[in-house]
């Protein structure tokens, strides 16, 4: 039988979910935990399978500013909301920080229909330390190497399946896979560390209900159906603990009920319970229902009702008040010494023209040398003009905008790019 929400063996249930885990339970009894319940939040027929999907992962970023830099001119994402908060997500969304920070999910397309990135920034914090848990992202996007060559990421050459391997800021790594025919979301995994296989499929499989898409010994690809992003745990050769960091993000899932993944984590005393089901209100926009749990590796992961969050949810892209940050990191930006080496903090100039929030550069990338002015086009005349004087060889048009921070940001690059073209290629822009 489903969970009774009301009951009071349940209150209490939810209530001692801080306490030390219950002792376990069947993997059989586990599996129904979520399968049985056929009514979601408000009392709708719903089935495990039709509505369950990955919706993001979440990211603390060191500079939103350079993160964009990479998801935008790399992966060819583009803001769909941002928002600014005073003070600490309640359900930690932000990491255990009370702070002011601000959230900006960037992706491919709305979030109804593509997997994305929620990029959390807290203001006065530059840097994580990073762990060993998250491997890498893999994304079919094959045009990204070239672009991420051009703008001086660090790319890792790979046979097989993947293609290469791009470093991005924090410490993050994308791998590039061959697109698949026919499937239209372009992420393809998160890929994760386990300790322990058998009990990471016992918990995502076991108690939450996913299924387990590989077939082959020595890994796992867990998801909620074959067509959308897959957890993928590759084995730890030294069986280490998975550790973390400061940097550690998660996971999240959309869902009809938060309630019975919840109910479902109590009863197996399997990985921990980090936060019991709340409501988060969104002044302007829809109430959310959310849960945080963790795997028996520490991966953290959230469900959230789906009818809530598809509102919440519905792309604004909206323009990010660069001023306005500069503002209030001004007086938060210092170095964390747990973060920065004794010699770093005595190099590094931490000022808010210099803080990697107001950078255009991103850390550990060199700035390009700019070379001569490119020739401006107005107009199609000035076009024609500039084609028949270069009939012999190739023009590179730069569409841009003079208001488009991202063009300003691009530019650099564009310029290096003509410098090394010779010649027989000429570069031109046009302010479009």
């Amino acid at each position: 039988m489903p969970p009774n929400f009301a009951s009071r063996d349940y209150q209490q249930s939810t209530r001692r979910s801080r306490h030390p885990p219950a002792p376990r339970v069947p993997l059989s009894f586990m599996v129904m935990s979520t399968g049985a319940v056929n009514l979601d939040s408000i009392g709708a027929p719903c089935k495990l399978s039709k509505n369950m999907r990955a919706l993001h992962w979440v990211i603390k970023v060191g500079s939103l500013r350079t993160s964009l830099d990479f998801y935008e001119q790399v992966l060819g994402m583009r803001v769909l909301r941002h928002e600014e908060f005073a003070a600490g997500c309640e359900a930690t969304c932000n990491g255990p920080y009370g702070g002011a920070w601000s959230k900006t999910m960037v992706g491919l397309g709305p979030e109804s229909s593509n997997f994305v990135f929620e990029l959390t920034y807290n203001y006065g914090i530059g840097e994580y330390a990073c762990g060993n848990g998250v491997q890498h992202f893999a994304i079919a996007m094959p045009e990204a190497v070239p672009r991420a060559r051009a703008l001086g990421y660090e790319v890792e050459e790979t046979e097989g399946f993947g293609r290469a391997i791009i470093h991005g800021p924090d410490g993050l790594r994308y791998q590039i896979v061959q697109p698949i025919s026919g499937r239209a979301e372009r992420f393809d995994a998160v890929v994760l560390r386990s300790s322990d296989l058998h009990a990471t499929r016992g918990f995502w499989c076991g108690v939450l209900g996913m299924k387990d898409f590989d077939t082959s010994a020595g890994n796992l690809r867990l998801g909620w159906a074959h067509d959308q992003v897959h957890l993928k745990f590759v084995h730890s050769a030294d069986c280490a603990t998975v550790a973390h960091g400061e940097s550690a993000g998660r996971i999240a899932f959309s869902c009809r009920s938060v309630r019975p993944f919840h109910a479902a984590a109590v009863l197996s005393g399997l990985g921990g319970i980090l936060h019991e089901p709340v409501t988060l209100p969104t002044p302007g926009k829809a109430d959310v229902e959310v849960t945080i749990l963790a795997d028996p590796d520490g991966y953290e992961m959230c469900f959230v009702g789906d009818v809530g969050f598809y509102d919440l949810a519905l792309p604004t892209y909206d323009v990010i008040d660069w001023k306005a940050r500069a503002e209030r990191e001004a007086p938060r930006r210092v170095a964390r010494p747990s973060a920065l080496s004794a010699a770093a903090r005595d190099t590094e100039n931490i000022s808010q023209e210099n803080s990697p929030e107001n950078s255009l550069i991103s850390p550990g990338r060199k700035a390009p040398a700019v070379g001569a002015g490119m020739p401006a086009v107005a107009d199609m005349a000035g076009l024609l003009s500039l084609l028949r004087a270069r009939s012999k060889g190739t023009v590179v048009l730069d569409f841009g905008a003079g208001w488009c921070e991202s063009c300003a940001r691009l530019e650099p690059y564009v310029h290096k790019l003509a410098a090394q073209a010779g010649p027989e290629v000429t570069f031109a822009q046009v302010d479009s």
